[in-house]
């Protein structure tokens, strides 16, 4: 089963998130490659993040000009992971980084 199944939406413990929205990083936020993984730092909080190469690709992708149906696709394409594995993820991650203010809705 592929994110497409799932209709207009996914639903990640209690948030709902429309998967044909496309989402942006925080402008607040800075950000550098260091050793394959991708270090964030939130200006306001002070507070730095890590992720990992897919959570690089995740972050790097969130441009505010692709859905998260289209980045699910792209990561599929790139890495050899499992479709329903990269779903939740996928979900899991962004729902953290809205939360974390690190990046939000584009529309």
């Amino acid at each position: 089963m592929g994110l497409e199944d799932l209709g207009p939406t996914a639903i990640s413990g209690e948030t709902k998130m429309d998967l044909s929205k496309n989402f942006k990083r925080n402008e607040r936020v800075t950000w550098r490659v260091l050793e394959g993984d991708c270090i964030l730092l939130h200006l306001d909080s002070g507070v730095y993040y890590t992720l990992n190469h897919v959570g690089r690709f995740l972050w790097e992708s969130l441009d505010g000009k692709r859905s998260l149906f289209d980045i699910h696709e792209a990561i599929l394409d790139r890495y050899e992971v499992d479709a329903e594995r990269v779903k939740s993820d996928l979900l899991e991650i962004l729902e953290d980084l809205v939360k974390e203010d690190l990046a939000k809705s584009d529309g």
